[in-house]
């Protein structure tokens, strides 16, 4: 068995009982996905992984300060923070705010804690343009 091979098998074999979706049944889909994004990460190399992430995170985060409707909480700077962005819109619940992107397609989540934020996750699969399409869609938002 290959070194990605290999790994994905520990992975998989860890999986436990809070791992398996909430109808029953283990998302077979992701797991047979991963040796091919492993593969995909070994390629592109660990660092230019790591530098997409921040990159469009920042871009995110610099552009969601400027928005005086909105309120980031997850810190500016690659050093504290990494793939989540945490923050409100001023007059909307965080479900909401989840809501209203989705008719954007365009797809975030909600913090799963006592007080919850709106929540976006720029990551390798995106793209700047995209960034820019979430961008406006909140820009938009203000006034609820």
């Amino acid at each position: 068995m290959g070194h990605v091979a290999s790994l994905v098998a520990a992975v998989i074999a860890a999986l436990t009982a809070a791992h398996i979706a909430l109808v029953g049944y283990h998302a077979f889909e992701h797991q047979w996905a991963m040796i091919e994004a492993f593969r995909f990460h070994q390629r592109i190399g660990r660092k230019r992984v790591a530098e997409r992430f921040h990159a469009l995170n920042e871009q995110c985060k610099e552009e969601l300060m400027k928005m005086r409707h909105v309120k980031l909480y997850t810190p500016r700077g690659s050093t504290l923070s990494a793939g989540l962005i945490c923050f409100d819109v001023n007059g909307m619940q965080p479900k909401a705010v989840v809501k209203r992107l989705l008719q954007h397609r365009i797809v975030a989540s909600t913090t799963p804690y006592g007080t919850s934020y709106a929540r976006l996750a720029p990551s390798l699969v995106n793209t700047p343009k995209e960034i820019d399409a979430t961008l406006r869609a909140i820009r938009a938002m203000a006034g609820g």
